[in-house]
């Protein structure tokens, strides 16, 4: 875990507690998937500060890090390229056995999941001096590959112990196909997307959500495809909850790793936008307090608006989904609950025009021309 992040080691806690909980109690859906999402976006949001420890703004004397952020032209590709690989899917569970398609699938999370892992425990604990022993002994050094990375990289004792770990779950559900398993490999995922998919612009973040809005109403309820791809592709790329632990064969309701990734890349970028509000603030001076967390509750105005929203929306997804009893697009509520909320602070706060036209690298730069 990176050092100064708030309340992420609790909801690591929490997550894990509501993890081991579900196996012995029936846990109420309206409890277990919102409480599961918004705990996995918070902490991906957080870690996605990241770059401002690794690229601070305040350092000096360092080699200009480039960001992979996402483009205006990813984010209306975005769905096209999605439809693609979806129909695809759907195609393929049509023309041949769904159990070999499965287990192809299975094969690669597994090698996915074991390597995603393994690195994110790595990265997590490998700043704390209890683990430096480890990470400082050596196993194997990996020569530069040109076309690959022009630095040599060091296998050592850590990332070891770490990939075992990852080996370790990858394989229980390899083996088992047991839901906690498929649990613990789809919240990785969550959390390592959110943290380093960056969409880097305000404007990208809102085409990205308004053409995914369309894109899901239009293969949920228009066709039966998003439907049966998520039947019967047996992956982690949901989260499962059984609906009763004492049944004979367990039925779960799901919820799809991409209705809590592609909101939490936009959750994340707000919390960014109050990042850089604050750097602005106390470059400028005109805020005394300069030795205050950055990310404290009482500076992230926007990041607690659209979390509040996409909470507000996954409860109206799941009222929806039991009142009509059948599958709900879930970002048909989720978008407008992150994007309503996140123009409507601005409204308040009367920054409108600075949120549309907010564009991360650009703010950086500025922040690190003005900083000593």
């Amino acid at each position: 875990m990176l050092k100064g992040e708030p309340f992420t080691f609790i909801f690591y806690i929490l997550l894990i507690a509501i993890t081991i909980l579900g196996l012995f109690y029936d846990l109420p859906l309206f409890f277990q998937v919102p409480i599961h999402t918004t705990l996995l976006i918070y902490i991906g949001a957080v870690h996605s500060t990241k770059q401002y420890r690794t690229r601070s703004p305040a350092a000096s004397g360092e080699k200009e890090e480039k960001l992979e952020v996402m483009t205006q032209k990813d984010a209306w590709t975005f769905p096209i390229f999605g439809s693609v690989v979806l129909f695809g899917l759907f195609v393929l569970f049509k023309l041949f056995d769904k159990d070999n398609i499965n287990l192809l699938f299975q094969v690669y999370f597994s090698f996915i999941g074991a390597y995603t892992i393994g690195s994110y425990i790595y990265e997590r604990v490998s700043g704390y001096s209890v683990f430096s022993s480890m990470k400082d002994r050596e196993i194997i050094r990996i020569p530069a590959i040109k076309w690959i990375s022009d630095a040599e990289s060091k296998i050592d004792l850590l990332f070891v112990f770490t990939s075992l770990i990852g080996i370790g779950v990858a394989g229980g559900y390899y083996f088992t196909k047991h839901w906690t398993f498929n649990n613990i490999l789809g919240m990785t995922f969550c959390i390592f997307g959110i943290e380093n998919m960056l969409l880097g612009q305000f404007k990208v973040g809102f085409i990205l959500l308004c053409l995914l809005f369309f894109y899901d109403i239009f293969w949920v309820f228009g066709t039966p495809v998003m439907v049966t791809v998520a039947k019967n592709l047996d992956g982690p790329i949901k989260l499962q909850f059984p609906k009763l632990l004492s049944a004979d064969k367990l039925e779960f309701n799901m919820i799809g790793l991409g209705d809590i990734v592609i909101p939490g890349v936009f959750v994340a970028l707000m919390l960014r936008f109050d990042l850089i509000n604050y750097f602005n603030e106390r470059v400028s001076g005109s805020t005394p307090e300069d030795d205050r967390v950055p990310y404290s509750f009482s500076n992230v105005i926007f990041f607690k608006s659209t979390l509040i929203g996409y909470v507000a929306g996954i409860f109206t997804t799941l009222f929806v989904m039991i009142y009509f009893k059948a599958a709900q697009p879930a970002l048909l509520y989720l978008v407008p609950g992150i994007l309503l909320s996140s123009f409507f602070c601005a409204l308040i706060k009367g920054n409108l025009s600075e949120l549309w036209n907010f564009d991360e690298e650009v703010e950086i730069k500025k922040l690190t021309g003005k900083e000593k």
